[in-house]
């Protein structure tokens, strides 16, 4: 059961979140819940990221090369922060989208669940749900109703309670609804604070 005031209280966060800051424009937010209450190693994470390819540690208050997140051409290299804690792992792209398709997701639920929501600047975007190596629920956060039925709907339920908040023609936010179905599902609140504390940084 989602608790409709706390569905609400989330969903308005991200609302002036993304009114106020550059991140309405182009983002990729995913979070790993692994099932044992143990998150990846950063190692582990690069290896999934990249498929076992090339990918790099960086700590981000050592970090400097800004060009990484600014090359939106398709042989750019990827970039994202990286935050761990006890409970879950958090990553942030800034221009890419790694985290929300497959086999990416898929590679990151292995052990557990991950949820991803990423647009651009043109209106391009996935919401997306893996579990135990699996993709279970893919679709686009404009045409949000259109994921009913689909295989793996039964399984996300904060989407479920979330889906009239999609509803960008009543005056909704589908971005901010994508976002806070992410958080439902996992406790993890995406913040401009949160952008500026992140620990590491993984590129490739």
């Amino acid at each position: 059961m989602v608790d409709e005031r706390m569905a609400r209280e989330a969903y308005l966060h991200y609302r002036r979140l993304l009114d106020d800051s550059w991140m309405g424009e182009a983002i990729c937010w995913t979070v790993v819940v692994p099932h044992d209450g143990s998150p990846s190693s950063l190692a582990e994470l690069g290896e999934r990221v990249s498929g076992a390819g090339h990918y790099e540690v960086h700590e981000t208050d050592t970090f400097e090369d800004e060009e990484v997140f600014m090359d939106l051409s398709d042989d750019a290299p990827w970039a994202m922060l990286v935050d761990r804690s006890d409970r879950h792992v958090a990553l942030f792209e800034y221009n890419g989208f790694q985290g929300v398709y497959p086999p990416v997701l898929p590679r990151l639920s292995v052990g557990g669940r991950a949820y991803s929501a990423y647009w651009n600047v043109n209106g391009t975007n996935s919401v997306g749900f893996a579990a135990d190596g699996e993709m279970v629920l893919s679709f686009n956060a404009i045409y949000a109703e259109e994921a009913m039925g689909l295989p793996g709907w039964e399984r996300w339920p904060q989407v479920q309670a979330v889906l009239p908040l999609f509803e960008w023609k009543k005056g909704e936010s589908w971005r901010a609804a994508a976002l806070t179905a992410v958080e439902l599902a996992t406790g993890v609140r995406l913040s401009e604070e949160w952008v500026g504390e992140a620990p590491f940084f993984l590129t490739g």
